[in-house]
């Protein structure tokens, strides 16, 4: 189910941009949290909170001292006093843009006629998305609250483990970032980074079922586990992961029907198949992701997840998150597009300029964090080496698409922030001495209302 975008008075171009995400994101729509009143024009979101001890007398000597805070008359206990009232705070951190030039006569004389939709659209359904999704799933699984996430440099130290990272989308690499403080409201006020408090899982590789049971019981132990239905539940898993869960089931079913009929119609998520899991024990509802958008992070040696550790930070480990179990309401995301600006060329050039802004965030509940687990392999596996290899060829597929400079030789679509100019290249300066003109002829440079003549 997709969830409503709000729209309020946004143009019809913001609702389609908004609704374009919420459709193609497996993550826009996925989480349900609504504690937080998100607000586009401020830096942080404050959520007033009132904590309550746990302090409690008979009615006989329930009164409060003479000056409201010494406590009762009879006891020396602080009670009844102004209600303590505290602030969590969350923060607005993720800005990102990006723009293009489209020359008149590009536009006039393109093989693709409605180029600026076109480029717009594709743009969103590879670097936004990627951006998005791989983004919000690392903050959510470091139980992001307050800070901004920037990308390391390579002059650095430690640098990035991924070569430009500050130019491209969310790697969804903890290495390969850090979080900052952020300005304040106020005067000589920086919003520092906080996090709510995650602890991950190992998944069990002599009986990958036998994890579910423990999510189980852990969610179950949650206080707030019985304000929740059951439904609130999901595992997001990865296509390798759902196929280890069905052999599995066909394993401990080996002679009945329902194994039979499981081998025999078993499919992934996204099929109509009679054995699509859907369900598991638990009342686990899977939700299928793509290996590449499930981030890595730093843990400690219980699995705690470090969110500001970096490779030089001892007792740490980078770990590959394989799936991700949480209540829908533990987590909250937004996501916000400004209207498109654009601005003619007027005497500079013919043509017109295109700046797309927008703005998402993702916050755990600091309420609500235990039900975030992220789920890991363990050291050593058997029935999950599927799974690892899974996410080793894609991380392979991701580093090779992004190291070309165009569509060919691998398929993947993700390409680097450098890619080859435009073909036919009349709208590439220059405009001579290019590989796509003949050599062979006698005349190299080329002529249009864009070329710049030579002095």
């Amino acid at each position: 189910m997709v969830a409503p975008v709000q729209k309020d008075s946004l143009t019809d171009y913001q609702v389609a941009l908004a609704t374009y995400l919420r459709i193609t994101s497996p993550v826009a729509g996925m989480f349900t949290g609504s504690e937080i009143k998100p607000n586009p024009n401020a830096r942080s979101i404050r959520v007033p909170d009132i904590r309550v001890d746990d302090y409690i007398v008979d009615a006989d000597i329930s009164r409060i001292g003479a000056d409201h805070y010494s406590g009762s008359e009879y006891t020396s206990e602080w009670k009844n006093g102004i209600p303590p009232i505290e602030w969590r705070t969350y923060s607005m951190s993720r800005h990102r843009s990006f723009g293009f030039t489209v020359f008149d006569e590009q536009l006039r004389y393109s093989p693709i006629k409605n180029i600026v939709q076109e480029y717009t659209g594709r743009k969103m359904q590879t670097t936004v998305l990627r951006d998005h999704d791989k983004y919000c799933l690392l903050a959510a699984v470091q139980g992001h609250m307050t800070g901004k996430l920037v990308p390391r440099l390579s002059t650095e130290t430690p640098g990035p483990v991924t070569t430009g990272a500050d130019r491209i989308a969310c790697t969804g690499n903890a290495a390969d970032y850090k979080w900052v403080a952020e300005p304040g409201e106020d005067s000589d006020n920086q919003i520092q980074p906080s996090f709510a408090t995650i602890k991950g899982m190992n998944l069990d590789d002599t009986d990958p079922m036998s994890t579910l049971d423990a999510l189980t019981l852990l969610f179950s132990d949650n206080w707030f586990d019985s304000n929740f239905g059951n439904n609130e539940r999901f595992l997001l898993v990865t296509s390798a992961l759902e196929l280890v869960f069905i052999n599995a089931l066909i394993d401990k079913g080996a002679g009945t029907e329902s194994a039979f009929k499981l081998y025999k119609d078993g499919d992934i998520s996204g099929a109509n198949a009679s054995g699509y899991l859907g369900t598991l024990k638990g009342s686990w509802k899977l939700v299928k992701i793509h290996p590449e958008f499930l981030p890595k992070v730093y843990v400690d040696n219980n699995l705690v997840v470090d969110p500001v550790a970096s490779s030089a930070t001892a007792g740490r480990t980078l770990k590959q998150v394989v799936a991700l179990a949480a209540y829908k309401n533990a987590i909250q995301t937004y996501e916000h597009f400004s209207e498109r600006r654009e601005q003619d060329g007027g005497t500079r050039f013919k043509g017109t300029e295109y700046v797309q802004d927008f703005s998402y965030d993702v916050w755990v509940i600091d309420q609500l964090s235990e039900g975030v687990v992220p789920l890991f392999l363990p050291s050593s596996t058997d029935n999950l080496d599927v799974v690892d290899d899974s996410f080793t060829f894609v991380a392979a597929q991701v580093a090779a698409a992004r190291a070309q400079t165009g569509v060919a030789p691998v398929t993947y679509p993700l390409s680097g922030p450098d890619v080859d100019p435009s073909r036919p290249e009349w709208f590439q300066s220059p405009y001579n001495t290019t590989s796509a003109i003949d050599t062979g002829l006698t005349v190299q440079e080329t002529g249009d209302v864009a070329h710049t003549e030579r002095s």
